[in-house]
């Protein structure tokens, strides 16, 4: 008997092993390729001077509640009139929530749904004391060493600047998009996008405007970052994660600080963010995390494709190695940051009150409310008030097998035939998620081309673009317009 199940355990192994080998060496390449279309003449020095005046354009978003740099904005405005003639004399131009810009540009068959192509005009601001550690100052717009740089050519003037270069260059070769084009340039995405984006978003819903797809910053073509392979990937995301930050108040018995209670105020708001923090929540494996890895595993080591070909058994161990880093943890889970804490004005007096501010980056499939709960269920403790200061929803995931995430990912081949094109999610945020409701597909994608030492340039000193990056920008959203329209 015990030789039988022993033989028996023996052919379910061999069985086992034979499955995982299989589904692993059957994890290959596809074959099927995009031919790459030549490179089309454009005037790079020229689309590089016109960015790098708009880059002179300090257009701050401070914070939600305070005053739009109502002239800056009219500064920029004028110069994009100047720069895109044939746009400004083209396209139906209309100010939106004051300072946010609306374009279309009319298609000749009017049963195509149209699509919209997004940019933010603000920036945020240069963090104080950080001025003079910059190459270049932030708001020159030099043109210096093959690079424009300044605030704004990474995040974001420099899509609102490369749709309008690839609409100039269509309108002087006489086209017309068959399908109409929306191009949709906010001015507050940096404070949420409330009155820019969210107005926009309004207004086409009133109109009664369904889009096929749409396309804003997000994702961008990195290199040497994923485990295992060293060609260049264009990440499209599919959704964005969704944002609640709250804030916690702790109330003590104040006084001199000689007599102290059992507890104080201090000490209640530093439990509940170490609570937090050695709770955080579980990770998971859900879209779009999983079509990126099963998207890219063919190219991964022979270990690694292993495991992501075999995911119906070796799930657990590879959620478990994802949250074990930074960025790939923050794929799979919704992260936990203590950002703020407040609490005494001098050291020998007890404060009355503590706060903290925590953000959290949803994860699609979590829930604002959820969240909530955890804080409050995590925390446990009734003196302590948990107040929502922003919060969102993540967005729905979008299709990575539809007919308008296949015509984002031809046009990325055939001008940027050098990379590998995947799925992905994004980490942050964008105005995309006003439109949501509006489109069939929303994607989250910038040709721009990082390496481990761009990712602190975004929002961070030294913001710069190369040009010769900058001019592929362009060629893409050139190449989209024709596929698209």
């Amino acid at each position: 008997m015990i030789k039988r199940i022993l033989l028996l355990l023996g052919a379910g192994l061999l069985v086992l092993i034979g499955v995982l080998v299989f589904n692993t060496l059957t994890n290959t390449v596809k074959t099927d390729t995009v031919a790459s279309i030549p490179e089309v003449a454009i005037d790079t020095n020229a689309a590089a001077l016109r960015l790098a005046t708009a880059v002179t354009m300090r257009t701050i978003s401070h914070a939600h509640d305070a005053p739009v740099e109502v002239a800056e904005f009219e500064k920029l405005h004028a110069h994009i009139d100047r720069s895109y003639p044939l746009v400004a004399a083209n396209l139906k131009r209309q100010v939106i929530g004051g300072h946010s810009l609306l374009y279309r540009w009319e298609g000749s068959n009017p049963s195509l749904k149209p699509i919209l192509l997004m940019g933010h005009m603000d920036v945020v601001p240069i963090e104080p004391g950080t001025e003079d550690n910059w190459d270049h100052p932030p708001f020159s717009g030099k043109i210096v060493d093959g690079a424009i740089w300044g605030r704004g050519t990474l995040d974001d003037k420099l899509s609102v600047f490369a749709i309008l270069e690839a609409a100039e260059y269509h309108l002087a070769q006489g086209h017309q998009p068959e399908r109409s084009l929306y191009f949709a340039f906010g001015h507050d995405e940096e404070v949420g996008g409330k009155n820019g984006a969210g107005q926009i978003a309004a207004y086409l819903k009133e109109q009664g405007v369904q889009l096929a797809f749409t396309l804003d910053e997000g994702m961008v073509i990195v290199q040497g970052l994923m485990p295992g392979i060293d060609d260049p990937i264009a990440f499209i995301a599919l959704a964005e994660k969704g944002y609640l930050t709250v804030h916690l108040t702790a109330t003590a018995t104040g006084g001199h600080s000689s007599m102290p209670p059992r507890e104080t105020a201090v000490g209640k708001i530093s439990k509940a963010i170490t609570r937090l923090e050695e709770n955080r929540l579980p990770a998971a494996l859900r879209r779009p995390v999983s079509d990126m890895l099963e998207t890219l595993s063919p190219h991964m080591p022979l270990s690694l494709r292993s495991v992501i070909s075999n995911r119906w058994l070796l799930e657990p161990v590879l959620v478990s190695q994802l949250a074990k880093g930074g960025t790939t943890n923050a794929m799979v889970r919704t992260t936990t940051a203590a950002t703020i804490v407040n609490g005494g004005t001098k050291d020998n007096v007890l404060p009355s009150t503590a706060t903290a501010t925590v953000n959290f980056r949803l994860l699609p499939g979590d829930t604002v409310d959820g969240i909530l709960d955890h804080i409050r269920t995590t925390i446990n403790d009734p003196a302590i008030e948990v107040s929502i200061k922003q919060g969102n929803e993540p967005s729905k995931v979008s299709s990575s097998t539809s007919d308008h995430f296949a015509l984002v990912q031809k046009t990325i081949n055939e001008v940027l035939p050098d990379v590998l094109v995947s799925p992905g999610l994004m980490l942050a945020g964008s105005d995309t998620k006003h439109y949501e409701a509006l489109a069939e597909d929303s994607y989250r994608f910038l040709p721009m081309r990082f390496s481990k030492t761009d990712l602190p340039r975004v929002h961070g000193t030294n913001e710069r673009i190369m040009i010769d990056n900058y001019a592929e920008i362009i060629r893409f959203y050139i190449r989209l317009m024709e596929n698209a329209g």
